[in-house]
């Protein structure tokens, strides 16, 4: 297991320390220990395998995704969860005056818990289901197309041209195309080789197609650029959209070797115009990223951050 991705969830770590902490400090300041006597280490089995089945599922869970709404609702889910479970399991230890309230309160958090985990695994569903959509349409780029690029396994440059020119002609109005284009990939292919930064692209490849909708196109543009086009999306939502996609690659830790290496992406996105020919449109795009990458001088732009694994 790999536990650097801990590092991106410092506010998660807090939230769990602080459950544990606040429900051993309620106990043991309301209550008084008990004899070994009186203890049922039968229920002490039981409820404490419950609480470290909750911590170990809060391990898993942060070392396998990124930070956003779908990992904080399932690691405070969980933390509900695991509050009441502990109180529990502390019960078999301590033993409370008959005015306490805290024994009478010890399950409130935990339906309260399994609300938002439910809620939670609802929306991890829905991102599974854009991202299964988005494989299944690719595996079938792959039947239908031999214009694929066998690195990303993602449209070559000319299809996306094909795409663009049809919309063109049909007089598709609102619909918006973006490049990406990976900061200092250059650096990291000297650094690491060639297979290592396939293998990034094979991995951004697959984060814009998670941040991505089921209707938009996207294709490897060249080298380390991948090209979108985004049908019915003005361009106020259009740049939202790759936003989020470079925000998604800037917290993604790529392994190699013994580090964690993040990356950062120049980006450019342009509206459509009626009657504009594709070429013409892939020029103002080309104009408006490479205006970008010069308005920042490579001794600003983010080199390649490094982690230790």
């Amino acid at each position: 297991m790999n536990f650097s991705l801990l590092k991106l969830h410092p506010r998660m770590l807090l939230v769990s320390f602080s459950a544990i902490s606040l429900a051993v400090i309620l106990s043991f300041s309301l209550g008084e220990l008990k004899s070994w006597q009186q203890i049922d280490w039968l229920d002490v089995v039981g409820e404490g395998g419950i609480v470290l089945l909750t911590i170990v599922w809060q391990l898993f869970l942060l070392i396998s995704r990124p930070s956003g709404r779908v990992t904080t609702l399932l690691t405070i889910g969980l933390c509900c969860f695991m509050f009441s479970s502990l109180l529990d399991a502390l019960d078999e230890f301590i033993h409370y005056p008959e005015h306490a309230l805290l024994p009478l309160f010890e399950s409130v958090p935990a339906p309260f818990g399994m609300i938002l985990m439910t809620w939670g695994l609802y929306q991890w569903h829905q991102e599974m289901l854009t991202l299964n959509a988005q494989l299944r349409r690719r595996e079938a780029g792959v039947r239908e197309h031999d214009e694929v690029d066998l690195v990303t396994r993602l449209y070559r440059a000319d299809y996306m041209r094909e795409q663009i020119s049809q919309s063109l002609i049909r007089h598709q109005a609102g619909f918006c195309v973006a490049v990406v284009d990976i900061d200092q990939f250059d650096a990291f292919n000297r650094r690491f080789g060639h297979g290592e930064g396939d293998r990034l692209l094979r991995e951004v490849a697959e984060l814009i197609l998670m941040n991505v909708r089921q209707t938009d196109l996207v294709c490897r543009y060249a080298g380390d650029r991948f090209i979108l086009l985004m049908p019915q999306l003005p361009l106020k939502r259009a740049s939202q959209q790759v936003h989020q996609i470079a925000n998604a690659v800037k917290h993604l830790a790529f392994k190699t070797g013994n580090h964690a290496v993040f990356h950062t992406l120049s980006t450019a996105v342009v509206e459509a115009a009626k009657n504009e020919p594709c070429d013409a449109l892939l020029m103002r795009l080309n104009q408006q990223l490479e205006k970008q990458k010069a308005s920042i001088r490579e001794s600003e732009r983010a080199p390649l951050c490094y982690a230790p694994r």
